[in-house]
This record gives structure tokens, C-alpha cells and sequence, in this order.
């Protein structure tokens, strides 16, 4: 008998290690995981205008030397004579970090309709002309004196402000 109570003795202490290192084993697997983590974005938007130059200039004279802003351009320019154009390049430069790309361009429509009708802004941006970050784009905008027109006007000048539309690009 003395067998039998000692194989149910170590039977016993077996299964209460078993116990013992499955409670153990539990405890170390449930602990909670903690991760912790920072995220920085640093991305900057910065499209601007850095410069405008008086270009062609064909029957038309600059009044005042153009200038700029961040955000505007301006100059002043008289046309001499039905025919005349004067052209100016504007550049504009993506110094931020963020690709854009030109969703639209404001003004022209407005300024076109205004009087007098004979003077007329273009310029040559398209839609989706795209803007890396540290690229810069020159756009010339031109401003005509129609050449048939027939109404002699004193006003040989016309003010426009217009506006290039910048999205982020894909």
C-alpha cells in the first residue's frame, strides 16, 4: 500500500506543479502590451510669387517698374496704339514641401468684360500644370490693345487682378 499512496503522492505534487506553472505561465502571457510612438509631419505649404519682369513689349510702355507680393502681382502699363501688347512674367516657386498643382485661374473672365473691351489679359498657365516642392514656374501674362479695334478710346489702359488657383497635388 505504501506503493500505491506514494505514486498518489507524486501524482499529486505532478499535477500541482502542473497547476502552479500554468498559473505562472498565464500571469507572464496576460500582462498588457504598452507601445508608445510619436509622428511628426512636417509639411509646409508655401506657393508664392518670388519675381515679375517686364517682357515683349511691342507699342506699350511701362508707367511704373511692376512689382509683387507673395500673392499679387501689379504693374502698370500704357498701350500706345490699337495692335499693342506688353508681356510679363511671373514666377511663381513652390517653397514648401508639398507638390501642388494649378487647379484654376481667376480674373480673367472679370477683366475682359470690363471696359474698355478692345484691352484684353491672357496668360499662358493651363490647368494641371504641376509644382514640385522647390520647382518654380515663369507665366507670362499679356496684355493686348486689339489691333481692329475702331473705337478710339483715351483709356488705353485696363486693371486686372488675377488669381492662380494651387491644390495639393496627388
Amino acid at each position: 500500500m505504501s506503493t500505491r499512496k506514494s505514486n498518489k503522492n507524486i501524482i499529486l505534487l505532478i499535477l500541482l506543479l502542473v497547476v502552479v506553472g500554468m498559473a505562472v505561465g498565464y500571469a507572464a502571457l496576460s500582462q498588457a502590451l504598452v507601445i508608445n510612438g510619436t509622428a511628426n509631419i512636417t509639411a509646409e505649404w508655401k506657393i508664392m510669387i518670388t519675381d515679375i519682369k517686364e517682357g515683349q513689349m511691342s507699342g506699350a510702355e511701362s508707367k511704373t517698374s511692376p512689382s509683387y507680393t507673395s500673392t499679387t502681382a501689379t504693374f502698370d502699363v500704357n498701350l500706345l496704339y490699337p495692335g499693342a501688347t506688353a508681356q510679363y512674367v511671373v514666377t511663381v516657386a513652390n517653397q514648401g514641401s508639398i507638390n501642388a498643382k494649378l487647379i484654376s485661374v481667376d480674373g480673367l473672365d472679370s477683366a475682359n468684360k470690363a471696359a474698355p473691351s478692345d484691352i484684353t489679359y491672357s496668360i499662358n498657365a493651363k490647368s494641371d500644370d504641376t509644382l514640385g516642392s522647390g520647382d518654380t514656374k515663369d507665366y507670362i501674362i499679356t496684355v493686348t490693345w486689339n489691333a481692329d479695334a475702331t473705337e478710339l478710346t483715351q483709356t488705353k489702359s485696363k486693371t486686372a487682378t488675377i488669381t492662380l488657383n494651387y491644390e495639393q497635388a496627388e
